[in-house]
């Protein structure tokens, strides 16, 4: 069996209207020691927590109210107006289409989850954000992180 990863002395941020799923992913969190798990039911609200407690990553859903994830995606990115223009953003996704998979790519997501998800599935994530974090790089007004295959191509550089 493939042992518990752990993320010690990290914040997260949870964003998605259903309190069950923010519920959830916090256990999952708390499980790898993320203590300071901090939520928000919508983007706006999200922008208002990213500015003012700037945590360590963000897990957010697509579809939000008020502010839809592909706004606070944006916003976030967005190096001029943004308090946290390189958080690592890993998106939850009800129905990974193509077409909004590639929209979330093309605006800086990190990663994608599928819903519903496991906590291995989660931990992979974290896992890839946290202890192998991809370089950013500005595209029109946008940071978005490098593409795997161009980051692993300049380290054989």
């Amino acid at each position: 069996m493939i042992a518990t990863p752990s993320f010690p002395d990290l914040s997260a941020l949870v964003v998605d209207e259903s309190l069950y799923i923010r519920r959830t992913v916090r256990d999952m969190l708390l499980r790898v020691g993320i203590k300071r798990v901090l939520e928000a039911p919508d983007g706006a609200e999200a922008l208002g927590v990213l500015a003012e407690s700037k945590p360590d990553l963000t897990i957010l859903d697509w579809d939000l109210g008020i502010l839809s994830g592909e706004e606070f995606i944006r916003l976030a990115r967005t190096p001029m107006t943004s308090p946290s223009p390189t958080v690592p953003i890993i998106l939850m996704l009800a129905q990974p289409r193509r077409n909004v998979v590639d929209r979330a790519i093309s605006l800086g997501v990190n990663e994608i989850i599928a819903k519903p998800f496991s906590p291995k599935t989660l931990w992979s994530r974290l896992d890839e954000v946290i202890n192998r974090p991809r370089p950013f790089s500005q595209v029109k007004s946008l940071l978005r992180p490098v593409p795997r295959a161009n980051s692993a191509a300049k380290a054989m550089v």
